[in-house]
């Protein structure tokens, strides 16, 4: 499987994608994808303006949490089966007694957020994985679309249709479909998807609609997945341009948003290393999403940041999965004086504020 997802990134340097045709649709929230602190080039000649995000886009964040205490809202960002820490995160959390109000996330974080937000537990995300299940759905018919690539001419002239990715993504909407509510309503808990709209280059937030199609979306990686077409626009991986998607969470309600960073830490190595081009795609991979998500994790309330860099892109490694997970936990752990000292603070402004408005009442 390790070999098989180097393949797919040396594909992804070289080959051009197309549109994968859906016929269910999810309405969609453009975002400012622009990292906080950051000034906005207001040069009109840019190719991808930063946008706000609609007012009607706030998913309930507040409207289902209780009013008497401060909201917690997790961004789970990208990163392939490093994100797997995301459930040691998740379970860290509910052991000690912290409440997750709402979710937002990136590429397979949005797929663990969804799952975690339809009522499932950490353990049952876990052994979604553990059992090949996710693996197997997500790659089902890659290797075949792979080896028939070089008869793409061939099937154009049959059947008229280039091939646009080594997937139609098929197999993992079925699961998705299998282990998730149809629409956003029918999640338990406020979460929202993060894509990037392919024809224009915006990063746009999902939060209505059909829930596994969107969840689809924002794990489509070009090349690999055909783009998923919704409302007659084709979306992929939102990690493209929002890996962590902590303003965009920001954006969706107030309160204490907790950032999970799962990318590769950037360490001098050997020239040896880079012996293959499957490594240097691998390197320089690394290095484009350091570069575009270190300057938001330090903009977060609070970053967790999980040693993760042992996990490969892909995996059915039992220990490896169950190692990722635990580096999870322990990094949250290690933050948890400093998120009950958070949730501490913003609920005494909070009480504070709700005071000066009954008085304030009182007094008209």
């Amino acid at each position: 499987m390790n070999k098989l997802i180097g393949i797919f990134l040396l594909i992804m340097v070289v080959v051009s994608t197309g549109p994968a045709p859906a016929s269910d649709a999810a309405k969609l929230k453009d975002v400012d994808f622009r990292p906080m602190g950051i000034a906005v080039n207001r040069d009109p000649d840019v190719l991808v303006p930063p946008t706000e995000v609609s007012p009607d886009a706030k998913v309930n964040f507040e409207e289902k949490s209780p009013q008497e205490r401060p909201r917690l809202i997790l961004a789970l960002g990208g990163g392939a089966f490093k994100s797997l820490a995301q459930i040691g995160v998740l379970n860290c959390l509910e052991d000690n007694g912290i409440q997750i109000d709402g979710v937002v996330g990136t590429s397979l974080g949005a797929t663990i957020g969804a799952l975690y937000c339809s009522g499932k537990s950490p353990a049952e995300i876990e052994k979604l994985f553990v059992d090949e299940t996710v693996q197997d759905a997500m790659f089902k018919g890659v290797i075949v679309r792979q080896i028939l690539k070089p008869l793409a001419p061939v099937k154009h002239l049959i059947c008229g249709k280039p091939f646009a990715g080594l997937s139609t993504g098929k197999g993992y909407l079925k699961l998705l479909r299998k282990e998730l509510p149809a629409d956003f309503k029918g999640l338990k808990k406020p979460f929202a998807a993060v894509v990037t709209n392919i024809t224009d280059g915006r990063t746009c937030v999902l939060t209505e609609g059909d829930l596994p199609l969107s969840i689809l979306a924002s794990n489509t990686v070009p090349t690999v997945f055909r783009p998923v077409e919704i409302d007659g626009k084709l979306y992929v991986d939102g990690g493209l341009r929002a890996n962590l998607p902590n303003n965009i969470a920001d954006k969706l309600g107030e309160g204490l948003t907790v950032s999970v960073l799962c990318d590769k830490a950037i360490k001098p190595v050997d020239n040896k290393t880079f012996k293959s081009m499957k490594s240097v795609v691998l390197r320089v991979t690394d290095i484009m999403m350091a570069a575009a998500d270190h300057p938001k994790a330090e903009a977060s309330d609070i970053l967790i940041f999980p040693d993760v860099d042992f996990v490969p892109p892909v995996t059915k490694d039992d220990e490896i999965i169950h190692k990722a997970i635990a580096a999870g936990y322990n990094a949250t752990k290690q933050v948890l004086p400093q998120i009950k000292a958070e949730l501490l603070a913003l609920e005494k402004r909070q009480g504070s504020k709700q005071t000066a408005t009954k008085d304030e009442s009182e007094l008209r």
